[in-house]
């Protein structure tokens, strides 16, 4: 039932929608595959989110690798499977975020849709042009798009925010 407030003569209804549950189906390949977070959802663990993933193989980057056990969005990640396979995440969308880059490499990921690598707010200017990467089936490749569910390396001239946001 919507909040209901009585005035003098009517009453008025505010009505507040609710951000529906959605999902996205993530593919991966056998052996090391770069993802993400999509979704906002409870107990991130990639043990919940990628049940066929390989146990103690989920990694984030920042100078270096560091085991993880959750996922946290707008992060990437490195993460092994035996076999190629999918996965369904189901969340609230996140329809804009703020991500911190530090100066050199950085593990990210996008957000609930498909975002372009020219639509990234990038003010200050810390994408180095060209060294947006992802990963499939043992190659790296420039990526275009940032896709949900998956990882993206990304080179910062500084260190600073980017923001993505959904059209």
């Amino acid at each position: 039932t919507p909040p209901c407030t009585f005035g003098a003569r009517e009453p008025s209804f505010s009505k507040q929608s609710p951000t529906l549950p959605q999902q996205v189906v993530v593919h991966y390949s056998s052996g090391w595959n770069l993802v993400g977070l999509p979704f906002e959802v409870g107990g991130a663990s990639y043990s919940n989110l990628f049940p066929e993933s390989i146990e103690e193989t989920l990694y984030s980057f920042n100078g270096g690798y560091i085991t993880e056990s959750y996922l946290t969005s707008g992060a990437g990640y490195w993460l092994r499977f035996n076999n190629a396979g999918s996965t369904t995440i189901t969340g609230t969308p996140i329809n804009e975020l703020t991500i911190t880059l530090n100066e050199g490499w950085n593990l990210i990921s996008g957000i609930s849709t498909f975002i372009e690598i020219s639509g990234i707010q990038d003010p200050d200017g810390l994408i180095i042009e060209g060294t947006v990467f992802g990963y499939a089936s043992g190659v790296y490749s420039n990526a275009e798009i940032i896709e949900p569910g998956k990882g993206y390396w990304v080179r910062a001239s500084n260190s600073g925010n980017i923001i993505l946001i959904s059209d």
